[in-house]
């Protein structure tokens, strides 16, 4: 199963990085790979988001359930689709001159044929996810952001 954990800090507010990632009905505007992501069963603490992926021509869909502590934490677990396994955790925390993003995630598809295909190109694509959210920060609050 991959495992992958990445950190960094950029120049933005904890509560603004928070909101770009919980904010997924806007991920199909910066994230080539999704094409659809919505949320429902909102609640305080959590709710459930459905995501439509595609790559290399292969389109797929999966629901997770995401736990909230507000402008902290975001844990992200598997409720159904192509995975046997998907776990990841966004956690944000005040950082000088700005705040620290750690990100982990951890997944593994149902089919060996999905592993072998997909599997390396999702790998790869959850290694960019972290800077994927400092390039929409800068384009939504400036280069130096606005906290």
């Amino acid at each position: 199963m991959p495992r992958i954990r990445l950190q960094e800090t950029v120049p933005f507010t904890p509560q603004q990085m928070y909101d770009l990632v919980v904010d997924m009905e806007r991920y199909p505007e910066f994230l080539p790979w999704c094409v659809n992501g919505r949320k429902f069963h909102e609640e305080e603490s959590h709710f459930h988001a459905e995501m439509t992926v595609s790559f290399k021509g292969v389109r797929e869909k999966f629901q997770t359930l995401d736990r909230l502590e507000p402008h902290k934490r975001i844990h992200i677990t598997l409720l159904s689709g192509p995975f046997s396994n998907l776990e990841s955790e966004w956690a944000f925390s005040p950082a000088a001159n700005g705040c620290r993003i750690d990100f982990f995630i951890d997944f593994q598809f149902k089919s060996t044929l999905l592993n072998l295909t997909l599997g390396p190109v999702f790998s790869q694509a959850a290694k960019q996810m972290v800077g994927s959210f400092r390039n929409r920060a800068v384009s939504l609050y400036g280069k130096h952001g606005s906290g």
